[in-house]
């Protein structure tokens, strides 16, 4: 009799937790950095997430010369972190045997100090992580790690094995399947590519045209293959009285040679759709619901293993906390600790990852006094919109400075340097500093949408 999707992937979490305690024997410190022999750290996929890990590297340690090696892989010339990384190749990371080979050429002796970061969903995870599992590549956090994590299926049957409170959730395969669960749940729902990442295929439907074609959307949309999808229950009480935050894990190695987890400042979001828009830090969570979501995210990075961040995120309604989603790296709601804290996420991972040690301090704040809001830059129209994309002709920085100084407004500019663009692709972020909450989202916004205008397509 044939395995149910459920049933498999139960018997791989069985398989992920038996497999934690033999991968952590094989994880060493590392306690010299040599340019000799450097450590290799591969960043599969590019993007602004792969750029704040590798631009670690060169920041903290000096590259190459200073022991650690970068190497990033990507889809297409021009990507954020292929002007930063000692070596970079582009491909279609969906071809396993292509990802396999460039993996194995940049690191040909897995007993050597390496670390494997999957930055983006759009990869043959399964191929990366037999490469751990069976050939001995240290892929962060663990080989099951990324497996777990980027299927939304597996993920939510880790929150039950855990018992760990999340929004109700149903397994579809089908238009047919979407709409028994739509009706089970009553709209609006939020269907969702089984793998994806940053939103993309997610629907929000609010009436019963929305949700037939929010099937198609997702397959559409999705970050691997196959045509599997998760409707949530809606909280419609979510963006009235309730927020959205994402706790940030790491395991590491402490200065005493153990490993040990350590949490990141709460940081708190919201989305006017299903992709990522605006995050903050510090939260505005009581002392309890912060207690909640650090318990939770303990639990499932304690669960999985290894060395790395866990992104976890979740809602907070009328006191109480769902745990969401789970990303096995550094997250887009994450990337505000670049300013706000002594250590950002990315340099986190480099160093987790490798088996450098983190200090307790490292994770604190920087800035004190004031909040920190990062807001996307966005290419013009929606992300649902037909596929259109344009080269970027240039950009006007002064333009925007000049603006944030007429303003008085404190605050930075991280422009990705992405070549094209797509309707609603990323191109950056903006980030204002104020002492109160709402204006610094005000201004944050404000200079986001400023920026958008000064980013000419051609």
């Amino acid at each position: 009799m044939t395995e149910s999707p459920t049933e498999a992937r139960l018997k791989f979490l069985e398989e992920a937790e038996a497999f934690k305690a033999e991968f952590e024997r094989r994880l060493t410190p590392i306690e010299h950095l040599s340019p000799r022999n450097p450590a290799v750290f591969v960043s599969v996929g590019g993007g602004e997430l792969g750029d704040l890990a590798l631009t670690a590297a060169k920041r903290m340690f000096g590259g190459l010369n200073g022991g650690v090696r970068t190497v990033v892989f990507d889809r297409y010339e021009g990507f954020p972190a292929q002007d930063v990384a000692d070596a970079y190749e582009v491909f279609d990371m969906l071809n396993g045997d292509r990802l396999e080979e460039a993996i194995r050429r940049h690191i040909p002796d897995p007993n050597e100090p390496h670390a494997i970061y999957l930055e983006i969903e759009r990869v043959d995870t399964l191929r990366v992580c037999k490469l751990g599992i069976e050939a001995g590549y240290r892929v962060a956090s663990t080989p099951y790690g990324p497996l777990i994590c980027m299927d939304r299926h597996m993920t939510k049957l880790m929150f039950d094995k855990l018992g760990l409170p999340r929004v109700e959730w149903a397994y579809a395969s089908s238009p047919e399947e979407v709409k028994k669960a739509a009706r089970d749940f009553n709209l609006p729902v939020i269907i969702k590519p089984i793998m994806t990442s940053s939103g993309h295929g997610t629907t929000i439907a609010q009436t019963w045209s929305e949700v037939e074609a929010a099937y198609d959307y997702a397959v559409k949309h999705a970050r691997g293959k196959g045509s599997e999808v998760v409707v949530e229950r809606f909280l419609p009480q979510l963006k009235k009285e309730g927020t959205e935050v994402t706790q940030l894990v790491v395991r590491h190695f402490n200065t005493e040679g153990k490993i040990v987890t350590s949490f990141f400042p709460l940081v708190e979001h919201q989305r006017p759709g299903a992709t990522y828009h605006e995050s903050w830090l510090p939260a505005s969570l009581p002392e309890e619901a912060v207690r909640k979501c650090r318990e939770s995210a303990g639990k499932i990075a304690e669960f999985i293993g290894g060395l790395g961040i866990f992104a976890v995120e979740q809602f907070y309604v009328e006191g109480k906390v769902y745990n969401n989603e789970v990303a096995n790296r550094p997250h887009d709601t994450g990337m505000i600790t670049r300013w706000m804290l002594n250590l950002d996420e990315g340099a986190a991972q480099l160093l987790s990852s490798l088996g450098l040690p983190i200090l307790e301090g490292d994770l604190e704040y920087a800035r004190k006094g004031v909040y920190g809001v990062a807001h996307v830059i966005l290419a013009p129209g929606r992300e649902d919109q037909s596929y259109r994309e344009a080269p970027v002709k240039f950009w006007g920085l002064w333009e925007v400075k000049r603006f944030m100084e007429a303003k008085g407004y404190r605050g930075d500019l991280w422009y990705f340097g992405k070549p094209a663009a797509y309707p609603g692709r990323r191109m950056g972020l903006a980030v204002a500093f104020h002492e109160d909450l709402a204006e610094a989202r005000k201004r944050a916004e404000e200079i986001a949408h400023h920026a958008e205008a000064k980013i000419f397509y051609g």
